[in-house]
């Protein structure tokens, strides 16, 4: 990389020599011959820059595809983390003769895969990651999705990334301003219910935060998208706050 951008400064500079020379040579021969030196080295100057360049957005796709492997290998380890878990109790359960705490554990068990499973078919990839890497990466706000039902979000009738945009903002502001202190952690669960002709944004987060900061700052985040939905309900309390917001579709 270094070797490529040395040797373009010295084609550079001949290109520049080579047009100074053809201001002050009279010579015909002599100015075709410079020409011919300010094109070849042009040419090469550009071919080694499109070269530098390509090997630049080489390394970032790379880079990147290294993030999200690392990403997706974090998500695995979380959800075999939580698999052991369950698998430790049931067996806890049935070594101490508890059966009847069985049932209701399964039941517990089979509740949150119907979660994982309609949280899955929500149909924006992108929101999905992020809902997935939050839980995943995040130590001082567990973000719960509360999903009692399928629905496809990517078939609404609503601009392209604006659920995403609203939620990020949203659980952005909410972790910036919680009061939470160290090795605590306040929750935040949002609850999507599709009406007749809007999509309802239900927050509600409990746990220590600091009232005034977030309801401005939340205010000015959600300003930019104030003509896509509408603020249908606020209230804060001592160590809750809930926020609705009402997305209209678009007919």
């Amino acid at each position: 990389m270094k070797r490529a951008g040395s040797a373009q400064v010295y084609l550079l500079a001949f290109v520049l020599l080579g047009l100074t020379g053809m201001m002050f040579v009279e010579s015909w021969l002599v100015r075709g011959a410079l020409v011919i030196i300010v094109v070849v080295c042009g040419y090469t100057a550009f071919k080694l820059e499109r070269s530098r360049a390509e090997e630049k957005w080489s390394q970032i796709l790379h880079e990147q595809e290294h993030t999200s492997q690392k990403r997706l290998i974090q998500v695995m380890n979380r959800l075999r983390h939580d698999w052991m878990n369950d698998t430790q109790i049931l067996f806890g359960y049935i070594q101490l003769k508890k059966f009847d705490n069985l049932q209701p554990y399964m039941e517990k068990i089979k509740m949150n895969m119907q979660q994982e499973s309609n949280l899955s078919k929500l149909g924006l990839p992108s929101f999905i990651a992020f809902l997935l890497l939050f839980r995943v990466e995040s130590k001082s706000l567990e973000f719960v999705v509360e999903l009692d039902q399928e629905m496809n979000l990517a078939e609404l009738p609503l601009p392209s990334g604006l659920i995403e945009r609203l939620v990020r903002q949203t659980v952005e502001c909410v972790q910036q301003h919680a009061a939470t202190g160290e090795g605590e952690s306040g929750t935040l669960s949002l609850e999507l219910d599709v009406q007749e002709d809007s999509l309802l944004l239900d927050f509600v987060y409990q746990g220590p935060y600091h009232r005034e900061q977030l309801e401005k700052a939340l205010n000015e985040r959600l300003r930019s998208n104030v003509h896509s939905f509408t603020l249908e309900h606020n209230d804060w309390q001592e160590e809750e706050a809930a926020v609705t917001l009402r997305l209209p579709f678009h007919t």
